[in-house]
């Protein structure tokens, strides 16, 4: 109950803010009264400050200096949380003070927070962030086959889900529409409901329900809803997240690597911002969903091999977090 409490509070300070703003888009689609645009405006910004606010005093507090270890192990974790509230400061400037591009510096301060929150949990729960595919280097690698192959697959599947919004427009009823694809501020929005999708609303959330006890297939099944749920603006259309949410999810359980799907989900968004994109959408996104497809097949064709998740959860995320200090001198066995 406690790992369940914990997933719908980090859902909640993700998504409150666009939750209210797009039930609100949505009652206005089915006729229904709703408030005046600047007010759900202000509204929307205030609970974004408030998410900040919360976001920053719960990470400070899981950055509390522990009572047991090193001193320099304490002065880092000081550290790290008095660099949390800079950030909360600064992001809640950045939403509240009138000025040009502000707003997409607020944004950006805020996905850092929610990241590192997510990531903090996670590893709360004895799940490191090597565990589910996060870099633990600084350097950067060139991406593996397997990386490559899954990232080909999560584009598939997100211009597939363009392709059933197009569909789902043509039915009656309530329908809306996407923001134009224009502005500083819309870019950054773009490239943040990439890392906040993927890596808190699949990521975390899996691993987390999964470390609860919940069987994965319900873990990406709450994932996918959860994803489809700030979309409800779009009416109809929204329905062609939740396929979408169970693909990503499926290659997530599958491979534990979150990298390739944000990789794909920012790209996919931010290739709208590209000049004359109009003109070659159509056949770009044809091209992706053929060689996605493909490559997805040759995920399945190729079967489950050893080193597809990443090196530091082979033996499971289980495994992984248990302690191993009573068997020092004997290595992980992967399980037959």
């Amino acid at each position: 109950m406690s790992i369940c409490c914990t997933v719908l509070g980090l859902y909640l300070l993700a998504a409150v803010a666009k939750l209210w703003q797009n039930v609100v888009a949505f009652a206005d689609l089915c006729g229904l009264r709703v408030p005046d645009a600047q007010l759900v405006t202000e509204i929307g910004k205030g609970l974004t400050v408030a998410s900040v606010a919360v976001t920053a005093l719960w990470l400070f507090r899981l950055l509390d200096p522990p009572r047991r270890g090193g001193e320099g192990k304490a002065r880092r974790r000081g550290l790290d949380a008095d660099l949390a509230m800079v950030l909360a400061v600064l992001a809640g400037l950045g939403w509240l003070v009138p000025v040009p591009h502000a707003v997409a510096a607020g944004m950006a301060l805020q996905t850092v927070l929610l990241v590192w929150l997510a990531v903090v949990l996670v590893a709360r729960s004895g799940i490191r962030p090597g565990d589910f595919g996060l870099p633990t280097r600084w350097h950067p690698r060139t991406p593996g086959t397997v990386s490559v192959l899954i990232g080909l697959a999560a584009s598939a599947a997100l211009v597939l889900a363009v392709f059933l919004l197009i569909v789902l427009a043509t039915l009656p009823g309530p329908q809306g529409g996407q923001p134009p694809a224009e502005g500083l501020t819309e870019l950054v929005d773009s490239v943040r409901s990439a890392a906040i999708e993927e890596l808190v609303v699949t990521a975390a959330v899996i691993m987390l329900l999964t470390r609860a006890g919940i069987r994965p297939a319900t873990c990406v099944l709450v994932s996918a809803l959860m994803r489809a749920l700030p979309h409800v603006y779009l009416g109809w259309q929204a329905l062609a997240v939740l396929p979408l949410g169970l693909a990503l999810g499926f290659l997530f359980v599958r491979y534990r690597r979150v990298m390739p799907l944000i990789a794909a989900h920012a790209a996919r968004n931010t290739m709208v911002f590209l000049p004359g994109w109009t003109l070659v959408a159509l056949p770009v996104m044809t091209l992706l969903a053929i060689v996605g497809t493909l490559a997805a097949l040759a995920l399945v064709v190729r079967g489950p091999r050893a080193d597809d998740r990443p090196p530091s959860s082979r033996g499971g995320t289980e495994t992984s977090s248990r302690p191993t200090a009573s068997r020092p001198n004997q290595p992980a066995q992967n399980p037959k």
